[in-house]
């Protein structure tokens, strides 16, 4: 009698399992869905109520990466059809007498011609510009962006560095990281950077400065697209509100993360960790 109710709760064991594995697979393909990287999709083999439900998960992530693709490509064309109206009034503007009003005109359009190519750049970020990855020497990489910075004697510094190479794609990242320091230079007037290696291996490259820093509580919304603290970080200091929406999608594109936390002492960490 014990090996048949043995017998019978491995038979249950398995049949319960075989059941509820495509919804565990089908839980684990809900939680890794990331519209903009194209994964295989899910199998729809199966009792006919699990391939109809993958059939359908199927069909909703197809649908959000189209409608993610149509909202990326609709800000393109707008921000590139915009270039040459605005290129014509800025020509015109400059040929203008200078008044007061010419000054307030032509600072206008330089803000809007801002936003637009931060537009564009939101709008490639998306896809990495198909930039292939390289390996690179991470002390020589980070050197020549605080030099080029401190070329135009701005006060960008490098406060600490580990030796040896990464393979990353070197354009996108360097985007990542004058993204932040500009955002470091233009609410608190410095910027340093400093990198770091995890033990598994994943590189850590910090930009910190010690402005205003953002409330804690609007912390997981500074990334959004043309996202700004009306406070501190408003548009008097020349901001569009896509440095760091743009920072985060090429974080993704070189398989990394971004993250933002406030400082001890004040001012904000801007940290891009990837592979």
């Amino acid at each position: 009698f014990a090996a048949q109710m043995a017998l019978l709760l491995l038979c249950t064991w398995f049949a319960v399992r075989q059941t509820t594995r495509p919804l565990s697979a089908l839980a684990a393909a809900a939680e890794a869905l990331d519209p903009g990287e194209k994964g295989l999709p899910m199998s729809e083999s199966g009792p006919s109520e699990v391939a109809h439900a993958a059939r359908a998960f199927n069909a909703m992530r197809d649908r959000v990466a189209q409608y993610l693709e149509e909202r990326v490509q609709i800000l393109a064309a707008i921000s590139h059809d915009l270039q040459t109206p605005i290129t014509r009034m800025r020509l015109r503007a400059d040929m203008a007498d200078d008044t007061p009003e010419k000054e307030k005109l032509v600072s206008d359009l330089r803000e809007i011609e801002r936003l637009v190519q931060d537009g564009i750049a939101y709008a490639r970020s998306a896809h990495g510009n198909g930039e292939k990855s390289s390996r690179i020497d991470l002390a020589s990489f980070i050197d020549s962006i605080a030099y080029d910075y401190q070329d135009t004697g701005k006060a960008v510094t490098v406060a600490g560095m580990v030796r040896g190479t990464a393979s990353t794609k070197p354009h996108a990242l360097r985007r990542i990281l004058t993204n932040f320091i500009d955002n470091a230079l233009k609410f608190a007037g410095s910027a340093e950077i400093k990198v770091d290696r995890r033990a598994e291996g994943a590189v850590v490259i910090t930009v910190l400065d010690r402005g205003p820093g953002i409330p804690d509580e609007m912390l997981h919304n500074a990334m959004q697209p043309f996202f700004r603290i009306e406070t501190s970080r408003n548009r008097d200091t020349g901001g569009t509100g896509l440095g760091l929406a743009i920072a985060q999608q090429l974080a993704g594109t070189i398989g990394g993360s971004v993250r933002l936390y406030n400082r001890q002492g004040g001012g904000l960490a801007a940290e891009v960790t990837f592979p």
